[in-house]
């Protein structure tokens, strides 16, 4: 239980705590918008971590198997203090974890980095021989700046050449953190030039471990509210944001950066977020990792959880059909790609139009469907939004317009089914076609001649052909064609494309199988 006493102190160092455990967040009165928000197919149990005390503690990242994080609690047995006004000194501790991922065995992580101001948050390349770290301005405590430090390969746990990197300026860097590569490093920071508050940002790491070419991470990221804690796992930004959709105060979002920018900026969902606060999250694992949350104490009370991640099984249907008329499509191609522009499948669409897809959560997918007749249909899919794990679609495709090449009106292929005579919907709506060119031509007649593939005996296929060629006919006179601007034969196999005999593949058997529209 917190003392009266504590609690005072905690609300007086309000100025101080949070953004890097002790870096300052500009709070806001928003309003929670979770009502716009449903599940995300990601499930997130948390448990508490073992370490947290009646203060404050805000996690950080890694570091030679430890869990680096932010606290204004004791040092040893006596309460740090970060000015006269006797509020707590947030410092830079490490813990051990346990095979069940809890912590323990908090010590101070540096002496000869801790300074007399508020420690903030930290960083470190991936040999983790340096460090980046950022202290509270002497004479503005509100204010942060970076630096870097050397790694002592000779005395153990010796930071040597400690510099103030020449990105500081009159504001405030905050919340570092690494690329897997070590080539960026991004971080929070109110400079001038920002779209509002706090923005993400990314500066290269020259050879010499020094920053350059410091670059605003955009609107996709950034908004007119504060935004903090970023966090690059493989190919995925995650951070914490007060300025997007969320459910109030902080919440933790992932975007996708591809080679054409940063994307698919998505609210991991309300098994993690919650109406307060949720940042510094890190990944541990594939699926475990921490999380610092105020949601169980004081505004200004943050402590450390752990959680692990399940991903729930998600099903895409689609149904393609027709734009006006809704007739299905069966035989369309689909070609479906994750926003990374990697092929995650490609299919037909069955007899009915439908084709099924497992979908990964929060993840944005471009679905290409191409048909003979049709022009070419995309959309783009979010799977981060449903309430019973199961999306579907429609994809709507434009027929295009018949051509009159050579004499002929040229159309995509008429389809039968196997040994039928009836022409099928989908076709129906090619025959339309030659409809509308007989009606803007009323003087225009046609010859309609019908081919089969070289299967089966020669007379069953001239059967079979003049039935199909009568089909055509038939659906032409009964939408309105007069009789006398129409003849029809059948051809069978006489007539074929492609004389492959027995070896004919099945798209040389299907141009074999063709209804052709002669102009006389």
């Amino acid at each position: 239980m917190k003392t009266k006493l504590l609690f005072l102190i905690t609300i007086i160092n309000s100025v101080f705590l949070f953004a890097q455990g002790g870096q300052n967040l500009i709070k806001t009165n928003k309003a929670a918008t979770a009502s716009k928000i449903e599940t995300t197919g990601l499930n997130f149990i948390t448990n508490d971590s073992g370490i947290n005390t009646e203060l404050s503690e805000v996690g950080s990242t890694f570091f030679m198997g430890k869990y680096l994080i932010l606290s204004n609690k004791k040092r040893g047995f006596a309460k740090m203090t970060a000015n006269e006004n006797n509020t707590p000194n947030n410092n830079l501790f490490c813990a051990n974890i346990d095979k069940y991922g809890n912590l323990s065995y908090p010590i101070l992580f540096s002496r000869l980095l801790d300074s007399e101001t508020n420690e903030g948050g930290v960083a470190f390349s991936p040999d983790e021989k340096t460090i980046y770290l950022t202290h509270a301005k002497a004479d503005h405590q509100n204010q942060f700046e970076i630096f870097k430090a050397t790694l002592d390969l000779e005395i153990k746990g010796y930071w040597k050449d400690l510099q103030k990197l020449t990105i500081n300026g009159d504001y405030s860097i905050e919340t570092p953190s690494m690329n897997n590569e070590g080539t960026k490093l991004y971080f929070a920071s109110d400079m001038p030039g920002g779209f509002g508050g706090f923005d993400l940002y990314v500066a290269d790491v020259l050879a010499d471990g020094t920053l350059t070419n410091v670059t605003n991470l955009g609107n996709t990221v950034n908004s007119a509210k504060n935004e903090k804690y970023p966090y690059i796992n493989g190919r995925y930004l995650f951070f914490s944001s007060e300025g997007h959709e969320t459910y109030g105060g902080y919440d933790v979002f992932r975007a996708s950066m591809t080679e054409n920018g940063i994307t698919n900026r998505t609210n991991i969902g309300n098994t993690l977020n919650t109406a307060n606060d949720e940042v510094a999250f890190i990944l541990s694992g594939p699926n475990k990792g921490y999380i610092s949350s105020n949601k169980n104490s004081n505004k200004e009370d943050f402590n450390v959880y752990k959680f692990e991640l399940t991903r729930l099984t998600q099903n895409l249907s689609a149904l393609v059909v027709e734009t006006n008329s809704k007739v299905v499509l069966p035989n369309a191609k689909v070609t479906i790609t994750n926003e990374f522009g990697e092929v995650v499948k490609t299919t037909t669409s069955d007899e009915n139009g439908r084709i099924a897809l497992q979908v990964e959560p929060l993840t944005q997918y471009s679905i290409v469907t191409e048909k003979e007749g049709y022009n070419t249909n995309q959309i783009v899919f979010h799977a981060w939004s449903s309430k019973n794990n199961n999306y579907s679609e429609v994809i709507a495709m434009n027929q295009t317009k018949a051509e009159i090449i050579d004499n002929a009106i040229v159309i995509e292929n008429i389809y039968f089914d196997f040994n039928k005579t009836a022409v099928k919907k989908e076709s129906e709506l090619s025959l339309n076609k030659i409809i509308e060119v007989l009606s803007i031509n009323p003087d225009m007649k046609i010859a309609i001649n019908a081919h089969t593939d070289a299967k089966g005996s020669d007379a069953y296929n001239m059967s079979l052909s003049e039935k199909r060629a009568k089909a055509a006919y038939d659906y032409l006179v009964k939408k309105g064609i007069a009789k006398d601007r129409l003849e029809y034969k059948g051809f069978g196999e006489s007539q074929l494309k492609f004389n492959c005999g027995d070896n004919c593949s099945a798209e040389e058997d299907s141009k074999n199988r063709r209804i052709e529209f002669l102009i006389k």
